[in-house]
């Protein structure tokens, strides 16, 4: 019971420091949920995500630095899984490492929706060290 009502407080927390709430499909994993967190305003965000594919099952963390007067962001992080990542070339993929996340906004006039694409350069750890390419398209609900 006491694990049930510290979870519930964790998640309730926050999501309400969340900014926005996000969903993709691509890379790491296939479809990701995650939420961003304002860590400096305008300028720097964290974002954490879990993803569930065909393949395989895990989550990452990222660090975003917004460019300013542009809708592009630029950022780094790291993911693990249960199996290979989603990500070209094919044999090369792997189940852990770093990745750079190469983003941008969509222009679309939707109140509080936002859509955005974004291209993962990675560097693989495990099992075997190595590169990849990977990319997502999402959809982020929030200010």
């Amino acid at each position: 019971m006491r694990k049930a009502v510290v979870l519930f407080l964790a998640l309730a927390l926050g999501l309400g420091w969340a900014q926005k709430v996000e969903v993709s499909a691509g890379s790491p994993f296939g479809v990701q949920a995650g939420v961003r967190l304002p860590l400096l305003p305008l300028l720097l965000d964290g974002r954490v995500h879990g993803g569930i594919g065909l393949e395989a099952l895990g989550g990452g963390a990222d660090l975003i630095l917004k460019v300013p007067l542009t809708d592009l962001y630029l950022g780094l992080g790291a993911f693990y899984g249960t199996g290979p990542a989603l990500s070209l070339p094919a044999d090369a993929r792997g189940r852990a490492g770093l990745r750079g996340v190469l983003g941008t906004w969509l222009n679309l006039p939707l109140p509080l929706l936002g859509v955005y694409l974004e291209l993962h350069p990675i560097y693989y750890l495990a099992p075997a060290q190595g590169f990849g390419l990977g990319g997502a398209a999402g959809v982020s609900l929030g200010f």
